[in-house]
């Protein structure tokens, strides 16, 4: 395997070290920044699908699988597809859920997760009024915090033994109840993740309420977060978040400079490989992952990324480039982690 990575690294190939399999597109909210509920069909992984997923993908090197949606936690077979990851022993489980449905499943996904050891990642964007509009839905922090809490509770008990993340997507309407969110997940000791919006991706819908327009507020914000002890973000992200706001510096796009670590790729739930922009790159179910990255959709796709304008955000730029974490503040803040890790 590791030859694999190394034969990748020479030749400028993806491993897909880390990769993310869509369970649904369907969503337990109606986010105002999210496209993908709207876009979906109604359908799920299919258990068999998702087993030849995951053989594929284990095979040629990913590592880090990340569980996603829609609502992941909707999936009707959970626990069998939570069975079915494990057995192939990736480094690291991760599901990204939005803990907004009842108590009885809030307490099975969590009790899933312990089981089957599989990291828990959901997003605090606000407080009260302001998280059910941003969310979509109703009672969104109460319910949100309710899952929080039965987290922390099994996390005493050794029962749950995965510090848990939060992210928070910064934007107008949120922007004055940040201090508040970073002391509230103190409180409640989870790890902090604190991104702005933006509306470059397909899946993201753009909305003028959300921008931000109000750049001393940002940078004030942003220095308040860069001080958050639990926070996971790479504290050199928000150095050079302002330089490229400011038109001083470049993207970094991880297909581009490190596509074999770097590059971030999202299977679908009919077993479609795609990346950052729209356009399938073939499908898992019946295309092996070496013959993909040998293809034209894979060429194009790169000439693709060449064009782009870029992003600077939380998804992409922290993988893009491993010399940025050569800077001290974040060496330390790496350090801290570690030694506070439980």
């Amino acid at each position: 395997m590791a030859y694999n990575h190394v034969r990748n690294f020479l030749l400028r190939r993806p491993s897909l070290f880390l990769c993310s399999v869509r369970l649904t597109s369907l969503c337990s909210q109606a986010c105002l920044q999210c496209r993908i509920p709207s876009q979906s069909d109604g359908s799920f992984f299919e258990l068999e699908s998702f087993e030849v997923v995951c053989r594929k993908l284990y095979k040629y090197g990913t590592r880090i699988l990340i569980l996603s949606g829609g609502e992941p936690a909707l999936h009707p077979q959970l626990e069998d597809i939570f069975a079915i990851a494990k057995k192939y022993r990736f480094r690291s489980m991760s599901i990204l859920t939005n803990l907004y449905y009842s108590e009885a499943q809030q307490d099975k996904v969590i009790g899933l997760s312990a089981k089957y050891g599989i990291g828990i990642h959901t997003s605090y964007d606000g407080l009260g009024d302001t998280a059910d509009r941003l969310r979509g839905a109703k009672d969104v922090q109460a319910t949100v915090e309710r899952a929080m809490n039965r987290i922390n509770e099994l996390r005493k008990q050794g029962i749950y033994q995965r510090k848990p993340t939060a992210t928070v997507v910064i934007s107008a309407l949120n922007i004055d109840q940040i201090p508040d969110i970073i002391q509230r997940l103190q409180d409640l000791d989870w790890n902090l993740n604190a991104d702005l919006y933006r509306w470059g991706s397909i899946n993201h819908r753009e909305q003028d309420v959300l921008k931000l327009n109000d750049k001393a507020k940002v940078i004030q914000t942003i220095n308040l977060i860069r001080r958050t002890k639990n926070l996971k973000t790479p504290l050199w992200y928000y150095d050079g978040l302002l330089k490229y706001q400011a038109g001083k510096m470049k993207k970094q796009c991880p297909y581009l400079i490190s596509p074999t670590f770097g590059s971030k790729f999202f299977v679908h739930e009919n077993g479609e490989l795609h990346t950052c922009m729209d356009g399938s790159l073939g499908n898992l179910l019946n295309d092996e992952v070496k013959d993909i990255f040998r293809s034209q959709p894979w060429r194009d796709m790169q000439r693709g990324f060449i064009n782009c304008q870029g992003c600077w955000n939380n998804c992409f730029t922290v993988s893009s480039r491993a010399l940025s974490y050569l800077h001290w503040p974040t060496i330390r803040q790496l350090m801290m982690m570690k030694s506070n890790r439980t």
